[in-house]
């Protein structure tokens, strides 16, 4: 296949996925609702400003792909771990928990939402509220869903205040998951209260190669996708394209589509520089019947989302014991929100329209310093500004729709930090940091980290870690909108926490177990305090303090080629330990937090043969869990029953062709099954969960 052949390819899929979108004007249906009926065509995406850039984006770095389709591999690197220091470390260095995912993994056992894949995290509870598309949340070590920063290529996603919704993040592309679990604030500021997720893009390795697949199946299900990469001397790159449909569980109004582009280039200097651009643009839609409650009531309510992230990566060796990188982010997300129903008050049809946009840009420049005794120490400044605005609009159906109000807000924040690695002695290591942030809608705030990790005997590692980490208020928690008073005297929430743990190997290294232990504090804690008649404004307040303590085991084992499983389990209590006189709100002392489960474990189970097939099964426990019960005001607490859900997936190669230039063409059949055994559950109250899924389909890998 010719590099024209290949930028050809590549090009007409991203026609087919973006290219043919519309802008669709609400509008009353033509015939009345009847419960059961299957929705009448399909809406398509909406353009959005951001999609030029994404566009001239992925055209770039397809052109350039195409071009180095003749190419050759470029070295490999020892693999090591970047998320959970500033300085890249290995595994054995590191003195918190982190997990890695395989996007090869991933994708083997058919998995294309993050959220699947995280759901196999120890101490890490996915809340999705129903169908596919829906409002998807994660929390990590019984943390707020707020706790956990997310970024992409080193660019953080969250919205001001932390909260994300990882609906529409496919593993389209993805190279790895890294997920530290813990503060990290000390590294990203605020919002990694309990952790952080980042998503790797690809960045292609050897000959020029492509893999296309498709699969359809349960719930109108379609997923297709084109994924192209390679290197050439000492440049590297990937571009890829995913699109996502299904007619969700509802017969009426409950469509989603997800289209997915993104892209990776870097080169590596002679003189020992390197720089990198990553990209990726998601546009998804998502239809939804039901109200707060969870009843299907609504026949034409849906969302839009556009998001581009941009991030550069570049570092320039300065002597031969300091290295200088500079590292920018832009995230960009623009909602839409459109209804036509009979607001609270009235007897008429409204038609509303809720839009939204904003940002989080960032610059980033750093020294690190090589010093005696194999340690360094990394010395960096960062800045960053966010701005978030909305306009809510209403007006007769058919007609056009005026704006009711309006909410703007913005701020930045200055960072400055040091950290330092070293080794005590040969089987010791230690991670000082510290940080300072400076952000303009609350004074300045201090983190740190402390750690050590010892390898006690050849198969044996202790460590041990204490944090500080902090969380600064939502916009929308700060200011008053059309839903809430504003409350601009709310501190940042903060926690201490610390963590030992155990690393022990087995079987001559064919097998090992991890267990930790850990301690979390949490004071001014943000809660929301629901609004009573006439007008049911909520309101936000700081709680005094909650904790969340427990514990987590591991085990994976390799015995022989082509066998490997894994099993964990977590035990977390987190629970409210003190209330301020300022608050008033239904929460007590002792009481739990909603939605974390005490209790939850899950195993996967992963067996391939080269030139035969792979097949792998996942079992996942979520124990019993409270929630809030919104048929009612004010709303009782309820508990969630315990649930088990199994995934199988498997894929059995019918066409293998000779190895040409390193690479061999393979043609696979592929399966998957969530949630085998039909398991009902909730996620969330009122919310069911989808049943049984079953997804059929193939994957074709060839070289250039």
């Amino acid at each position: 296949m010719t590099a024209k052949t290949s930028f050809n390819i590549v090009i007409t899929e991203f026609q087919m996925c973006f290219m043919t979108t519309r802008l669709r004007t609400i509008r009353k249906p033509a015939a009345p609702f009847v419960a059961g009926s299957r929705p009448q065509g399909r809406s398509m995406f909406r353009p959005s400003a951001a999609r030029a850039s994404a566009m001239a984006l992925a055209l770039a770095i397809t052109m350039a792909s195409a071009l180095l389709a003749q190419s050759s591999d470029t070295a490999r690197l020892t693999p090591v771990v970047v998320s959970a220091t500033k300085t890249p470390a290995s595994r054995a260095s590191l003195t918190q928990s982190v997990t890695v995912l395989s996007g090869d993994d991933l994708r083997a056992r058919g998995i294309t939402r993050v959220t699947d894949a995280l759901r196999e995290i120890p101490g890490a509870a996915i809340v999705q509220n129903g169908s596919f598309g829906s409002v998807s949340t994660l929390f990590l070590r019984g943390g707020e869903s707020r706790y956990t920063k997310v970024l992409i290529d080193g660019v953080a996603v969250n919205a001001p205040g932390g909260f994300f919704d990882l609906s529409h993040l496919t593993t389209d592309n993805v190279d790895r998951i890294e997920v530290v679990r813990g503060p990290a604030s000390v590294v990203y500021g605020a919002d990694a209260v309990t952790g952080i997720v980042q998503i790797f893009t690809r960045q292609g390795s050897g000959p020029a190669s492509f893999t296309a697949e498709a699969r359809a199946g349960t719930y109108g299900a379609r997923d297709a996708g084109l994924t192209l990469g390679g290197a050439y001397g000492r440049a590297r790159y990937s571009v890829a394209g995913g699109h996502h449909a299904t007619d969700g569980l509802f017969s009426f109004n409950n469509q989603y589509y997800n289209g997915t582009l993104s892209g990776s280039a870097s080169y590596a200097f002679v003189s020992g520089a390197a720089a990198g651009l990553s990209g990726r643009y998601t546009t998804a839609e998502y239809h939804y019947p039901t109200d707060f409650t969870g009843a299907p009531v609504d026949s034409n309510a849906y969302r839009v989302q556009h998001r581009l992230t941009v991030g550069f990566d570049g570092s320039a060796q300065l002597t031969k014991g300091v290295t200088a990188r500079a590292l920018l982010g832009s995230n960009e997300v623009t909602d839409l929100t459109e209804d036509i129903a009979v607001p609270f008050g009235s007897t008429t049809e409204r038609h509303s329209a809720l839009t939204s946009r904003s940002y989080r840009r960032s610059a980033e420049g750093r020294l690190l310093f090589a010093l005696p005794a194999s340690a360094s120490l990394n010395v960096g400044a960062e800045y960053m500004r966010e701005r978030e605005s909305s306009t809510n609009a209403e007006g007769p159906v058919g007609g056009v729709a005026a704006p009711i109000s309006t909410f703007v807000a913005e701020r930045s924040n200055r960072a400055a930090y040091a950290e330092l690695l070293g080794a005590l002695v040969s089987r010791a290591s230690y991670t000082l940091a510290g940080r300072l942030d400076d952000n303009s809608d609350y004074e300045r705030f201090a983190t740190y980290r402390a750690g050590v990790s010892v390898s006690v005997l050849a198969a044996t590692r202790f460590r041990a870690s204490v944090s500080t980490a902090f969380n600064a208020p939502a916009f929308n928690q700060l200011r008053p909108t059309l839903y809430t008073t504003g409350s601009p005297g709310l501190a940042p929430e903060r926690t201490r926490s610390f963590e030992i743990g155990m690393e022990q190997s087995l079987l001559a290294g064919a097998a090992k177990i991890t267990a930790n232990y850990f301690n979390q504090r949490f004071s001014d804690l943000i809660q929301y305090l629901p609004g009573g008649p006439p007008n049911f404004l909520g309101g936000y307040a700081n709680l005094t303090g909650a904790q969340s303590n427990g514990y987590d085991v591991e085990l994976e084992v390799a015995p022989i080629s082509g066998f490997s499983a894994t099993a964990g389990y977590t035990h977390a209590t987190p629970r409210v330990t003190a209330l301020s006189e300022a608050y008033s709100g239904d929460l007590r002392v002792g009481q739990s937090l909603i939605r974390r489960p005490t209790h939850s474990g899950n195993t996967t189970v992963r067996y391939g043969r080269s030139g035969i097939g792979f097949l792998s099964a996942t079992a996942s426990y979520i124990g019993r869990r409270p929630d809030l019960d919104f048929n009612q005001f004010p709303s009782p607490t309820v508990t969630l029953p315990a649930y088990t859900k199994l995934d199988v997936a498997g894929s059995v190669d019918i066409i293998r062709s000779k190895p040409r230039r390193s690479r061999r063409s393979v043609l696979a059949l592929t399966a998957r099954f969530e949630n085998a055994l039909d398991a009902e559950y909730e996620d969330a109250l009122h919310f069911a969960a989808p049943g049984r899924i079953v997804l059929i389909g193939a994957r074709f890998t060839g070289g250039l």
